[in-house]
């Protein structure tokens, strides 16, 4: 209970909590669209989901000067790949972000923007930010990979992945090992989900892929579990972020 209110005490915390919420209702409006819910319920949901969105991108408003400031840190970082993949995102989520911030004023009313044009540049800004982070996934998941064989020619047999699977034993040995793995490298496996189920949604904006809300509210659900994951657990926050 403690950590949960922590967490809502955090604007970081307070916006995952808000994502959840958010893309929960939007997989939950979809669901009940489909099985011809009253029509009433599904506008509750749809007004749930714009008013957290809404709220989020205030929560948001000014961070994208702390994510570009951030992208300068990151520059000086000794490993070449996580410094390029790392830099690059977080100067494309500083663009996103500038976006979204005229997205939000005009929402308000501040401003007239072309509504249209602004969150498609947002949402383009926001892919490849989440695809500089996979690229650093991956190249995190060869490292443990790498270590793992690493360890192995070093006299570790019982860490000897099987190279094929030729009985139930097989199996249960490599379930067991890739647990093992997980719950050792559990910051790699919770920004890997993140990013996997995140990937989709702006692709989806973009046309480049064809998902159903319900699907996307899913996705988006897990993502934010995650993300919640790491700020509950520093062991499961991927370092340096």
């Amino acid at each position: 209970m403690d950590k949960w209110v922590q967490l809502n005490n955090q604007a970081a915390g307070r916006d995952k909590i808000a994502r959840l919420i958010q893309y929960a209702s939007r997989a939950m409006w979809d669901s009940l669209e489909s099985s011809n819910a009253h029509p009433a319920l599904v506008d509750n949901f749809k007004t749930i989901e714009y008013i957290l969105s809404t709220f989020r991108k205030l929560l948001r408003f000014g961070k994208g000067l702390d994510v570009f400031y951030a992208s300068l840190r990151a520059i000086h970082y000794p490993d070449l790949t996580i410094r390029v993949t790392l830099t690059m995102s977080k100067i494309s989520q500083a663009l996103f972000l500038l976006a979204d911030h005229l997205l939000w004023l005009a929402r308000t009313g501040l401003t007239t923007v072309n509504a249209k044009k602004w969150s498609k540049v947002a949402n383009k800004y926001w892919l490849f930010s989440i695809i500089m982070n996979l690229c650093r996934d991956f190249y995190e998941v060869v490292r443990v990979l790498d270590l793992h064989k690493a360890g192995c020619k070093g006299g570790i047999t019982r860490c000897k992945i099987p190279t094929s699977i030729n009985s139930p034993a097989d199996v249960k040995r490599l379930a067991l090992q890739s647990y093992v793995m997980v719950l050792a490298h559990k910051d790699i496996f919770v920004d890997t989900v993140k990013n996997m189920c995140d990937v989709f949604i702006p692709l989806t904006a973009l046309g480049y892929t064809s998902m159903t809300p319900r699907t996307i509210g899913m996705l988006g659900a897990i993502s934010s579990a995650a993300g919640l994951w790491a700020l509950l657990d520093s062991t499961a926050k991927l370092s340096p972020s």
